[in-house]
């Protein structure tokens, strides 16, 4: 379990996290949703050890993370993605994969290098990535140059590369960004079937169909702060969530309103409610 408990991240004066208390269990999807600035990709930065904690703690289990640095908190079980990939762009894409698998203690990776058992251990580990890519149908592109991949090939390579160590936290931010429509759908597809009973999950997206169809859970942020935390169908119909993404309570009904007005111009299913196209 990933648990984020009275956490708050300072910066100058400015608070953009305040007071964040939420768990994320494993074995579901809990996608975190908020407009812009809402501090989203913070909480992320903060669990994954990009930015420090002002007060607070996040811990997987007992293990809190706020007081380690980043590659014992990969070693403790927690593994992301990026908004912006980040690939070694001059490297092959198993070879991204591979320095995922650094053994975690420097004497091991020594043993490795240099003794006879270093070319068990790397034959072990490039068989582990080559797993992850077949699994992703990536598996084409192993001994190709990352960099050389087309956008949304990047990105699974990035997943590939978040769950080849095995994680028991996977946090993903902003998977579909750039994606068209059939790419989409297809991580979609990819983040369902990792859903296991000893992974956590936490997916930020902007993409609330994606979100909606996909998220056991959602926790809504606004303002540094948690607003609201339910499933897609409580949350969808969560006035409070409406005023923070619309601007004021009862904005949907007006929008619908007018929409209906316009039927010749705007056509509009009546009764699906808040349709979640992030303003």
């Amino acid at each position: 379990m990933l648990k984020f408990d009275h956490v708050t991240k300072q910066f100058g004066e400015l608070a953009a996290i305040d007071d964040v208390t939420f768990e994320v269990k494993p074995g579901i999807i809990t996608a975190v949703i908020g407009p812009n600035g809402a501090g989203k990709s913070t909480l992320v930065n903060m669990a994954a050890g990009s930015y420090g904690v002002t007060s607070g703690r996040i811990l997987v289990g007992d293990t809190e993370l706020q007081k380690l640095p980043k590659y014992r908190i990969a070693h403790a079980g927690l593994s992301r993605t990026y908004q912006n990939i980040r690939l070694f762009d001059g490297m092959s894409v198993v070879k991204n994969l591979e320095v995922a698998l650094v053994p975690p203690r420097v004497g091991s990776l020594i043993a490795n290098t240099f003794g006879l058992s270093g070319r068990a251990a790397a034959e072990e580990r490039r068989a582990r990535c080559h797993a992850v890519l077949e699994r992703l149908g990536l598996a084409a592109y192993a001994e190709r140059q990352a960099g050389s991949l087309a956008y949304g090939q990047q990105k699974l390579v990035e997943l590939a590369r978040a769950i080849v160590a095995e994680p028991r936290v996977l946090l993903l931010d902003e998977p579909a960004a750039g994606l068209n429509h059939g790419e989409t759908e297809q991580l979609k597809q990819h983040i369902l079937a990792l859903r296991a009973p000893d992974l956590a999950m936490v997916l930020i997206e902007h993409d609330m169909k994606l979100i909606m169809s996909i998220s056991d859970t959602i926790v809504v942020m606004n303002r540094g702060r948690v607003l609201a935390q339910g499933t897609a169908s409580e949350i969808r119909t969560n006035t409070e969530v409406q005023e923070a993404y619309l601007g004021q309570p009862g904005a949907i009904k007006d929008i619908e309103a007018a929409a209906r007005g316009r039927r010749n111009r705007v056509r509009i299913r009546e009764g699906e409610g808040l349709t979640w196209h992030q303003p």
